[in-house]
């Protein structure tokens, strides 16, 4: 059983962020690392790709954040902002329920909202539903070009 000698990084009640010679890194449970600092090399590889992933996807998540996303489709508007229609399925009591998120003009640049925002008005409806019903919801369609998958 071959093993890889690294360093750690940070750590978690659970969890170790280790770096090996190269510079790689990877998230290993504690029990893991053996008192060498050395961890198996398949479990430092996989914990490696997993790792990179999830930056990935971090870092796709804060672009999406920090982009512009055109409306598709204006519910209400008045002087200084406009409505789109979000579609929820609150799973545990089989419904469907539409929501206004309003979102303010001065935030809008070529009919596009920022992504940061749009995120920012979901998690409230969902919160303000869970305090009122008890129950979740979860995002089904929103008004707003690729957002269904983002949310």
């Amino acid at each position: 059983m071959k093993r890889t000698k690294v360093q750690i990084e940070k750590e978690t009640k659970k969890a170790y962020l280790v770096t090996n010679n190269a510079g790689r890194k990877g998230w290993i449970q504690k029990r893991w690392l053996d008192e060498g600092s050395t961890v198996n090399s398949k479990t430092f590889e996989k914990a490696v790709e997993n790792y990179n992933q999830r930056q990935a996807d971090y870092e796709e998540g804060k672009k999406w954040a920090d982009d512009f996303h055109k409306v598709l489709e204006i519910a209400k508007e008045t002087e200084k902002a406009i409505a789109v229609n979000a579609h929820f399925d609150a799973y545990n009591i089989e419904r469907d329920i539409t929501r206004l998120v309003w979102i303010p003009k001065s935030l809008m640049k070529a009919g596009c909202v920022p992504g940061w925002f749009i995120a920012k008005k979901i998690s409230e409806i969902e919160e303000e539903f869970y305090l009122q019903n008890n129950t979740g919801i979860m995002l089904m369609s929103i008004e707003i070009e690729d957002c269904e998958n983002r949310l």
